[in-house]
């Protein structure tokens, strides 16, 4: 099978801890408890340009911080929602530990624990596949007390609002947009029966079990026996299977039998048509806007990124259907 065409440790292209302003070094130094005695290369994943790395303090202990400044308004209003996110989550265990988090001068910043593991998907392993399931299954279970403070969006306004998929394979089956290159055209039929399922998506994406929204390769971290989630920052309402399904495509191109998933309980009332609806969606999202230049702060990986996982997402839907 042929490798990914992204390097997922070296998507962004981030500042340095010391080219941080100094009173949000001193800041991070303060919510961290300790001073900074030494800084990482800041990490490479994800897709901004906002500040993310491992610190290393004076008493001893590593930390991970986030920041970012008024450039990126869009950083700034994800750290301030993962800072009320994280501590309402607390006692899962995939999910890390909030140290503090703070505003300075139109800056916001995060300090959290330190998770020592690797990135699971280049490739996946079994061992890495049931333990990112065990993670979606913890989280997909949160009892609906622990769910109300959380103010949680269903992904299903999100669908209709955000994603612009509203058409989008009509659009293509007429020829009013070109099919983006590097990737399979489906057929006119292929492409009436995406079209179909897309339309499914306002009763086949509601839910109300807790999904993190946005499960991918660079959003997990293998420990020696957990899959701890990152990026707390998108958390939506939906069906209990979404996190899961939306690592399926990835593992499937690496050899992971899916049907090792058949008994999860996150399938158990699941439809099959509403997974194709899903999928059909995500291919659909990741092409609307894969010609236009990356927004500010990300690098051309993102657009490589979702051109990637638009293909992923369409062999694993066209094996599902027969195509």
């Amino acid at each position: 099978m042929p490798s990914a065409p992204v390097d997922y440790t070296r998507t962004s292209a981030r500042p340095a801890f010391a080219a941080l302003p100094e009173p949000v070094r001193a800041e991070i130094a303060r919510l961290a408890g300790a001073p900074v005695q030494a800084a990482d290369p800041p990490v490479g994943s994800g897709f901004t340009g906002s500040y993310a790395g491992v610190l290393h303090l004076a008493d001893g202990r590593r930390v991970f911080a986030k920041a970012g400044g008024p450039a990126m308004p869009h950083v700034i209003t994800g750290l301030c929602r993962e800072a009320e996110v994280v501590p309402l989550l607390a006692g899962l265990r995939c999910v890390p530990t909030l140290i503090g988090a703070a505003q300075v001068d139109g800056w916001a910043m995060l300090v959290l624990e330190h998770i020592d593991g690797h990135q699971p998907g280049m490739p996946w392993s079994a061992r890495d596949a049931d333990l990112a399931h065990a993670a979606c299954l913890e989280v997909a279970s949160l009892p609906p007390e622990r769910l109300e403070p959380l103010h949680l969006t269903g992904l299903v306004e999100d669908v209709a609002a955000n994603w612009g998929i509203d058409g989008a394979f009509g659009a293509f089956a007429r020829g009013q947009r070109d099919w983006p290159h590097g990737i399979r055209r489906p057929s006119p039929e292929e492409l009436a029966e995406l079209a179909a399922l897309a339309g499914r998506a306002g009763t086949a994406l509601r839910g109300d079990a807790l999904c993190h929204n946005d499960v991918r390769p660079d959003n997990l971290l293998i420990t020696a026996d957990r899959a701890m989630l990152v990026d707390w920052n998108w958390v939506r309402a939906s069906p209990p299977w979404f996190d899961l399904v939306g690592l399926w495509p990835q593992m499937a191109h690496d050899g992971i039998d899916l049907a090792r998933f058949d008994d999860s309980p996150l399938l158990a009332d699941a439809d099959p048509e509403d997974i194709d609806c899903f999928l059909a969606v995500i291919v659909a999202y990741m092409i609307e806007d894969v010609d236009a230049p990356p927004p500010p702060g990300c690098t051309d990986a993102l657009r490589r990124h979702q051109l990637w996982q638009a293909a992923l997402f369409l062999d694993l839907l066209a094996a599902r259907r027969g195509w």
